[in-house]
């Protein structure tokens, strides 16, 4: 059996493990800050938690990242979550569980005045343009692309500012000499807001009081306003594929050429965004890729978890009805991402 509990034989042998793609292992701080390292989870959550789990699956290869960010730009209670799902091979979905988050971070230091949607559309749009060039000296890269779905959870002043004080944090027990850092600190009357974007079909969906609410959009070439986009711009749809090969009408990545037509000029890195101001009712968030949403429905994702309130164990539950259930068992790789939005109560 392997560790998933599934017949050995029912999962496909992956003859090269250096065709996997690598996410940053997760690790844990030792106090309750982790100053911006990327997947590294603090000793004792605050405002929200995160929760990840990830299985190969039923493919040669694992093709998905996943990347968060506690305290995301120096801000408590910020954060970053991603996650990536490749496809032609692992280095555009690699690269960007590495990167887009410097990216993002670089567009909101450039441009701290721009709203957190236009920030989180100028980060998908620079990535895509850093692919491209970077796809001009290696055809490995240009055959590689990825959907992709971002979440930024903000803190806001009521007109959208961040005038937050900044303190140094102190490691417990110690002088005031040995500083850890600094962060703003929002006050107590700062809003929430959460910002989600994709591109592709990985998906984010909220529970707002246990009803489903989805943050994105699949972007589809079966989709009618896809095709017609696409035509227009000189490609083809065969089977509801891009070219009769490719599922998705838009990515990250996909820069290689078709004699004189360049696929990206078909399958654009331009993403779907939403805007959510967080209440009280918004209890938690999941962005996976679509090994989860080819099996199960939005809602029925929400009520599978919703009495699970420790994140980890959430999103294991998740993978884990994507590769077992009875009626309809994903073939793709599976990466959950659970983001809670309230502190962590006591198991059900």
């Amino acid at each position: 059996m392997s560790k998933l509990g599934l017949p050995a034989l029912q999962v496909a042998d992956l003859k090269d493990p250096s065709q996997n793609a690598a996410s940053a292992p997760i690790t844990r701080a030792k106090g309750p800050d982790t100053f911006g390292v990327l997947n590294q989870v603090p000793s004792q959550y605050d405002s929200y938690q995160i929760g990840v789990h990830e299985a190969q699956g039923f493919r040669p290869t694992m093709e998905d990242t996943h990347a968060f960010i506690f305290d995301f730009d120096s801000v408590r209670g910020q954060g970053y979550f991603g996650v990536f799902d490749g496809h032609g091979n692992k280095r555009v979905s690699e690269w960007c569980g590495q990167e887009f988050h410097k990216i993002f971070l670089d567009c909101i230091h450039k441009n701290p005045d721009l709203s957190g949607t236009d920030l989180l559309k100028e980060a998908f749009l620079k990535a895509d343009e850093i692919l491209g060039k970077m796809s001009e000296g290696s055809d490995e890269l240009a055959d590689s692309g990825s959907t992709a779905v971002v979440a930024f959870l903000r803190m806001e002043d009521a007109d959208g500012s961040q005038n937050f004080p900044l303190v140094d944090i102190i490691s417990p027990g110690s002088p005031k000499s040995e500083k850890l850092g600094k962060l703003k600190v929002p006050r107590q009357d700062a809003r929430r807001v959460f910002y989600c974007g994709n591109v592709g079909d990985a998906r984010g969906v909220m529970s707002r009081n246990g009803i489903a609410t989805r943050l994105t959009y699949d972007h589809k070439a079966s989709n009618t306003d896809e095709q017609e986009r696409i035509r227009g711009a000189g490609g083809i749809v065969l089977r509801g594929r891009v070219f009769g090969t490719l599922a998705v009408s838009r990515s990250l990545g996909d820069h290689m050429r078709y004699e004189s037509l360049r696929l990206k000029d078909l399958v654009i890195g331009t993403p779907y965004l939403t805007r959510t101001e967080l209440r009280e009712d918004d209890e938690f968030c999941i962005i996976a890729c679509d090994g989860l949403w080819d099996v199960i429905t939005d809602q029925d994702a929400v009520d599978l978890i919703r009495n699970v309130h420790d994140a980890e164990k959430a999103s294991k539950m998740l993978v884990d009805f994507a590769l077992k259930n009875d009626n309809l068992i994903s073939r793709d790789n599976v990466t959950v991402m659970i983001i809670r939005f309230n502190k962590a109560k006591t198991e059900l």
